[in-house]
């Protein structure tokens, strides 16, 4: 069960009616301590490029295409997002490849053109805090980063398991439905709009959705390198030159014409 004092010190740390000026988040140390002692709060950690990849390994194996896809239906009635978030991550990270760092100068700072994780200089260090707020709130907003794959299935393998109902089966036939009869030439943006209606939503929250389904294969744009059967590098995604257009890779490229995936449905839902 979630804790709900430990859940609402993490929240109000970070928001208020938005985002919380990183210089002006504050908190007690005994709310800190308390959110720590039940998996809400972390240190953070400083770590390179390898040891990130050998962790990402490490917690890949210990997790399922099933467990993930059941949390991912469980959460559609429980609206539980930090279960939800797991899918995508491990979507991302099904073929995530094991590899050095192939370095990139991204204005002094090293990037990695497989997977554009950057290390920080020596002494910096990764707030996880924040990767855990962003769990629960929106059921996670950067899948594609490393570091977020990582940690949000770290947290996932702690978690109590969460059953799907037969009312969760129906939501996602529900989603899908919708996603196999929009117009050819539908956009993520309309899938999301006419999920409203499916699914107890934000619209932030049905947005970050359709990016995990789209990063798990099931709404696959045709054509494209994602990560369903391979991982596809970051230099070889292909970006919308349109600036105001935020949606992620693969999911900004897919359209009514795709459909469904039915392929990577039986594989993390093989009970529909």
């Amino acid at each position: 069960m979630i804790d709900k004092r430990a859940k609402k010190i993490l929240m109000d740390h970070h928001w208020k009616s938005g985002w919380i000026d990183r210089q002006n988040r504050q908190s007690d140390e005994a709310s800190i301590a308390y959110a720590r002692s039940k998996g809400f709060w972390f240190d953070p950690i400083e770590i390179t490029h390898d040891a990130l990849v050998g962790w990402i390994g490490e917690v890949r194996s210990r997790v399922t295409a099933r467990e993930v896809g059941d949390a991912f239906l469980a959460s559609l009635s429980t609206r539980r997002l930090d279960l939800r978030s797991a899918l995508g991550s491990f979507g991302y990270l099904a073929h995530f490849p094991d590899h050095g760092c192939d370095p990139l100068d991204d204005f002094g700072r090293t990037r990695c053109r497989v997977c554009w994780y950057m290390e920080g200089a020596p002494g910096d260090k990764e707030d996880l805090n924040v990767l855990n707020f962003e769990r629960h709130k929106w059921g996670g907003v950067r899948h594609g980063q490393p570091i977020y794959a990582w940690f949000d299935l770290s947290r996932f393998v702690e978690s109590e398991s969460v059953a799907p109902t037969d009312e969760d089966r129906r939501l996602l036939r529900g989603i899908i439905d919708i996603a196999e009869g929009l117009p050819d030439d539908a956009r993520p943006a309309q899938l999301a709009d006419a999920l409203k209606d499916v699914v107890k939503s934000n619209a932030n929250e049905r947005k970050v959705l359709i990016q995990i389904l789209s990063l798990a294969g099931v709404l696959q744009p045709e054509g494209l390198g994602g990560y369903f059967t391979e991982f596809t590098p970051t230099s070889e995604r292909k970006q919308s030159a349109l600036h105001y257009n935020d949606w992620t890779y693969p999911a900004l490229w897919w359209r009514g014409s795709d459909r469904v995936n039915w392929a990577a449905v039986a594989v993390y839902f093989p009970d529909l």
